[in-house]
């Protein structure tokens, strides 16, 4: 059966089985629930400093950084206040990151133990699914290659390969190889957000799988388009136009070619052997950019 014609992919159709046991244990929800929780609340820390502001504000509006004798507010709790916004504040959220990422490593060591036993042995006697979703890249090379946040490099039709045990086939029960993808394009959006060099890719998947309750894990991949961002990366302001190469420096004077857009202006001093219009990029990259 050819692949590239097949419409369906089979998947290790384990998702049930564990969220069963999972309900049982009583751990379920807090899991499922653990990356919207994480997400709300970096996006709360990123309003943080406007709501820090607004409350120095209402106390300087209420007299409490003047030198009245009954003011409004008084200097205690303002001083108080900034103690908070200074100091407790801060350890919050760090202690807060430190337990998601302790719930996050209990919760993946959960999954690679009840991973053990499948439910099946034959790949032809699985559950079939589209695996169809979305991940964040990096253009890098002289030549533009998708470079994936781990670091790994793949064109736009690729088969997974594992560099620490080169002789199994991606996915592997006990390894971390295989292609990663988001089921849901909010979820990439949210990481793209967190690294803004970025560029957001949609894919499809192959082959044998795991599926996942935020995305999937897969032996091979097609990239179906990349998302042309709307702003300049540079200047943050002005609308995208034209891809452009520019070296970058690493750990231990590693130094590479990166890829970002920029606007009319912020494109001005760049060689033009070092930009790419939207359709050469396309046909450098051989998928479509919308």
């Amino acid at each position: 059966m050819n692949r590239r014609r097949l419409k369906i992919w089979a998947r290790i159709a384990i998702e049930w089985k564990l969220r069963d046991e999972q309900n049982r244990a009583g751990v379920f929800n807090m899991h499922m629930d653990l990356k919207r929780i994480k997400q709300g609340f970096i996006r709360l820390i990123r309003i943080y400093p406007l709501i820090a502001i607004g409350l120095l504000i209402i106390a300087y509006l209420l007299g409490g950084f003047s030198e009245q004798s009954n003011p409004l507010v008084p200097r205690t709790i303002v001083l108080g206040m900034l103690y908070g916004l200074i100091i407790v504040v801060p350890l919050l959220a760090i202690l807060i990151f430190v337990g998601f990422s302790v719930s996050e490593d209990r919760s993946r060591n959960r999954n690679l133990k009840s991973l053990e036993n499948l439910p099946a042995e034959d790949p032809f006697d699985l559950a079939q699914e589209e695996m169809c979703g979305f991940k964040i890249v990096s253009l890098t090379g002289e030549l533009p290659i998708f470079t994936g946040v781990t670091g790994d490099t793949y064109k736009n039709d690729e088969n997974a390969i594992c560099k620490e045990f080169p002789d199994h086939v991606p996915p592997v029960i006990g390894c971390e190889c295989g292609f990663y993808a988001f089921k849901n394009r909010r979820d990439a959006q949210f990481e793209l957000s967190i690294h803004p060099g970025l560029f957001l890719i949609d894919v499809d998947l192959f082959g044998i799988g795991f599926s996942h309750k935020y995305g999937y894990r897969a032996e091979s991949q097609r990239v179906n388009s990349l998302e042309f961002p709307k702003r300049c990366m540079r200047c943050k302001v002005l609308p995208a136009r034209v891809f452009i190469k520019s070296y970058k420096i690493g750990y231990g004077n590693n130094v590479w070619w990166h890829w970002s857009v920029r606007c009319s202006l912020c494109v001005k001093g760049v060689k033009p052997e070092n930009r790419l219009t939207i359709e050469q990029m396309s046909q450098k990259l051989n998928v479509e950019i919308n």
